[in-house]
């Protein structure tokens, strides 16, 4: 504002205006989050471009996430126990010096002043986990002494002490009185774990080959012939939230807004028969995307799958290949609530079966058995399978591809990887600026008539038809 005579002209200012505080931005960010506004901006955008008809309700959307990293340090787990009690001590000794003054060994001036760091040469695996111990050591003392009867109260309210707390649960465990340093196999869930003492909302995750910290960012854009590709829903998650929980809270939003698709392209992370089948009923949007093969282990590569029986639903009773009926049928419910159904062949048929070794791997000892979900799940999940075998279906799918050049223009003109701030609120803010400086690009495009460029293909691919083998590809990596 004070050096770029291009924003003083935009703004409309005097070239004399000195621009304002830097520190009226982060008040700024803080307003709109605390009046949730954030999504005002692209809100308005949208409203013009529909007013315009640029976008509208009933065109092709196609929906993809990408990984967010958080503004703090990745720390290793010796690093993170020692960071978060040197930031709990440091908020104390801004709120309560006189107490931490009283409280706290000498000792640990020297331990705790300065940030955590181990060189590679210094220590082996028992050193370190000896010296996380220690460090557990004065943490359990220090929060034993504020929780102390004659510790001030509002201590304990400190949101520092309290990250603190919920630190040492997840790292430390107490064997016969002795504080010990918690293995892999006994930590908490990564929901359940901080990562870091400066953003407890940031969350460990792993995808494939991809780990990180922090969030998760899923975008939503318009992808029908004619019409600016335009991002029409922006959500910011945890790291660890599965991509299917956003599809109903993404078909919410674009509702809210009358913008809902007629059919949302996903990738297989999104798909599953409850949420298409609930897609449909609910907001009449065609879900598409790769479902998961059906799959049997057998003693043979050619053995039978679930789509070589026949299922009467009515008589409650299944056929195999062979012409034999099940003989036992009974519903049960898991863990998570989710409702299969279960049918087992005679085990005298299986024994006695010439073809056994195509429907299980030991015939006589373990007949064949089935699991099968709800009736409507299961044969919209077998027509699925069918249909996306289709030379069809995999050209029509082949037009979700081009979402992944949406995350890269996020990722390469405006930094989406990287989250400037800590906190999911404002790391949601920051994306939807982003989108929003996206959409006004693609904006400009399509007006100028610069149109997005076909996928590339090498001299020598071109000289071939391999556009099957292409969405084969892309099939298959979803």
């Amino acid at each position: 504002m004070r050096t770029r005579i291009d924003w003083k002209y935009l703004l409309g200012l005097e070239l004399t205006d000195p621009g304002f505080h830097y520190s009226i931005l982060s008040r700024f960010r803080d307003r709109l989050i605390e009046g949730h506004a954030e999504l005002w901006l692209l809100d308005q955008l949208l409203e013009r471009c529909k007013s315009s008809g640029l976008v509208r309700t009933g065109s092709d959307a196609r929906t993809d996430s990408t990984h967010i990293l958080s503004s703090v340090r990745k720390l290793n787990r010796n690093e993170l126990v020692g960071e978060t009690l040197r930031a709990a001590l440091n908020v104390l000794s801004c709120v309560d010096p006189h107490w931490v003054e009283e409280n706290v060994d000498v000792s640990w001036y020297w331990k705790y002043a300065r940030r955590f760091g181990y060189p590679r040469e210094i220590l082996s695996k028992n050193a370190l986990e000896a010296a996380a111990e220690e460090i557990g050591r004065d943490g359990a003392m220090l929060i034993e002494r504020i929780w102390n009867d004659g510790a001030p109260v509002y201590l304990r309210n400190l949101p520092a002490i309290e990250t603190l707390r919920r630190c040492w649960i997840a790292q430390f465990w107490t064997n016969n009185g002795v504080l010990r340093m918690r293995h892999a196999g006994n930590l908490p869930p990564a929901p359940n774990r901080i990562d870091s003492p400066f953003d407890i909302e940031a969350r460990y995750c792993v995808k494939r080959s991809m780990e990180w910290v922090g969030y998760k960012v899923h975008l939503t854009e318009v992808c029908s012939p004619g019409s600016p590709h335009l991002i029409t829903n922006v959500e910011t998650t945890n790291a660890h939230s599965p991509d299917a929980a956003h599809v109903p809270r993404c078909q919410s939003e674009l509702a809210r807004r009358n913008l809902l698709p007629g059919r949302q392209f996903v990738d297989g992370s999104y798909m599953g028969s409850q949420i298409a089948l609930e897609s449909r009923r609910r907001h009449n949007v065609e879900l598409i995307g790769p479902v998961k093969q059906n799959w049997h282990r057998t003693q043979v590569q050619s053995g039978y799958d679930l789509s070589s029986f026949k299922i009467d639903w009515d008589e409650h009773f299944a056929i195999c290949p062979q012409g034999k009926k099940s003989t036992g049928w009974w519903s049960a419910k898991g863990h998570t609530g989710r409702v299969s159904i279960h049918t087992k062949f005679s085990r005298s048929d299986c024994a006695k079966c010439s073809v056994n070794q195509l429907c299980t791997k030991n015939g006589a000892r373990n007949p064949r058995k089935l699991a099968l979900l709800p009736r409507e799940k299961h044969e919209w999940l077998a027509a699925s399978r069918t249909e996306q075998r289709t030379l069809e279906w995999k050209q029509l799918y082949n037009r979700r591809a081009g979402i992944e050049s949406t995350i890269s223009q996020g990722v390469r003109s405006v930094g989406m990887r990287r989250s400037r701030y800590r906190g999911l609120s404002k790391t949601h803010l920051q994306n939807i600026a982003a989108a929003c400086a996206i959409n006004l690009q693609r904006l400009s495009d399509f007006w100028t008539g610069d149109l997005p460029a076909p996928t590339r293909v090498s001299a020598f691919a071109g000289l071939g038809d391999l556009t099957p083998f292409f969405v084969q590809l892309t099939i298959r990596d979803s």
